[in-house]
């Protein structure tokens, strides 16, 4: 999950003091931070289970996050089984459904790629398995899109719940290429054909917040409008359509209460009212050495999913206006004298429109931009997803 690794990145970055002459950078910043980060979960149903392993890198550091490649990992149970995990991609290691048994209990196993080979060990944990979505829904606001979820458990077992989420939107850009520059270098300019659009996109983010909720003070297992997410009203995600993929995952009381802290300590910190940073203490350590901070939760079970996608015509008129992605984008006419730097497809212009001067009925050369302003495929993909309504 992003917000996890988004909070550990400035864990350390407690205070930031400028005098007048020079800058001081506290020894927390520059402090050589090199822990593990773990995320995901050992899927005891038909799902996948997949976890992304990753190291913290200082605050000041190019990059947010360094992958954890080429390490060994296994599932095992405490009826000593053990159940490999392959790398699919840098620092995501997985494996298609288990086929764990609902009794047992299980932990996550991690031989790091270092010189001395480092174990981490998570705690055993059994499996917990999510309770349907009852309902997914959104509600128009003055604000924005609200997105709720509704879920229950009739027999009282779940009571604490976490979720995640994708979001995928549709968008275009500032300005419409109806051509192409011929890729040959020969000719200007052809139109576009269905597969070389680059008008409508399609983007897709992962969700940064925690959300999570508990029914544990309430006589019923209910979850009831819990806000997943909320879309303000100007946002480009609104602007044609928005569509949303929710997880929901039962969780223990001590997972609960791990991922209540580490929001307390990443969302709710704005003022001297609201909770004081503390220390995030996950389930899994270093086996050699216990002082070294290993950020994460490794929780056992099922999870559960729905998706809603919503289009325009649903919510007020005027909405998703936020152009900024587009600033400064401005039309440019080409003339046929001209025409050559779009040959070839030049690297940072594209073709808009024909352009023509009266009464000449023949175009006298092209409306042009750059590919910043015309090319949703910057930004996004031009494939539709295969969930995407015709």
């Amino acid at each position: 999950m992003k917000i996890l690794r988004q909070f550990i990145t400035g864990i350390t970055l407690t205070a930031l003091v400028f005098s007048c002459r020079e800058a001081y950078t506290p020894p927390q910043i520059t402090a050589n931070s090199n822990y593990l980060v773990v995320e995901g979960l050992i899927n005891t149903g038909t799902d996948s289970t997949i976890f992304k392993l990753s190291r913290t890198v200082r605050l000041y550091a190019k990059t947010t996050t360094q992958n954890e490649t080429h390490a060994i990992v296994t599932v095992e149970s405490d009826a000593n089984a053990v159940y490999p995990l392959k790398e699919i991609t840098p620092g995501t290691y997985a494996s298609a459904a288990l086929g764990l048994s609902k009794t047992a209990k299980y932990r996550l196993r991690i031989i790091a790629n270092t010189n001395t080979h480092t174990t981490y060990l998570s705690d055993f944990t059994a499996g917990k398995d999510s309770p349907l979505i009852d309902s997914l829904g959104y509600n128009i606001e003055p604000n924005g899109l609200q997105v709720y979820v509704n879920a229950h458990d009739a027999t009282n077992n779940t009571r604490y719940y976490r979720w995640d989420y994708v979001e995928t939107w549709e968008f275009h850009p500032m300005f419409d290429s109806q051509y192409v520059a011929d890729q040959n270098g020969t000719a200007c300019c052809a139109v576009r054909t269905p597969a070389q659009d680059v008008f409508t996109c399609w983007h897709t983010s992962a969700s940064t917040d925690l959300v999570l909720a508990s029914s544990a003070k309430l006589t019923q297992d209910v979850i009831y409008n819990t806000i997943i997410t909320t879309v303000p009203s100007a946002s480009e995600k609104v602007s044609v359509g928005y569509s949303i993929f929710v997880k929901q995952y039962a969780l223990t009381l001590d997972a609960f209460n791990f991922w209540q802290n580490l929001k307390k300590n990443t969302e709710l910190l704005g003022s001297i009212f609201d909770a004081q940073p503390s220390e995030i203490q996950g389930n899994i350590h270093n086996i050699t050495d216990s002082t070294e901070p290993v950020f994460g939760y490794v929780s056992a079970g099922t999870s559960q999913q729905k998706r809603i996608t919503v289009f325009y015509t649903s919510w007020p008129q005027g909405w998703g206006q936020d152009k900024s992605a587009y600033n400064n984008c401005l039309k440019d006419t080409i003339l046929n004298k001209d025409i050559a730097i779009f040959l070839g497809g030049a690297p940072n212009q594209i073709p808009l429109e024909k352009y023509y001067i009266p009464p000449f009925p023949a175009p006298q050369g092209y409306v042009g931009s750059s590919r910043n302003c015309a090319d949703c495929t910057l930004r996004g993909t031009n494939i539709k997803p295969s969930f995407w309504p015709l």
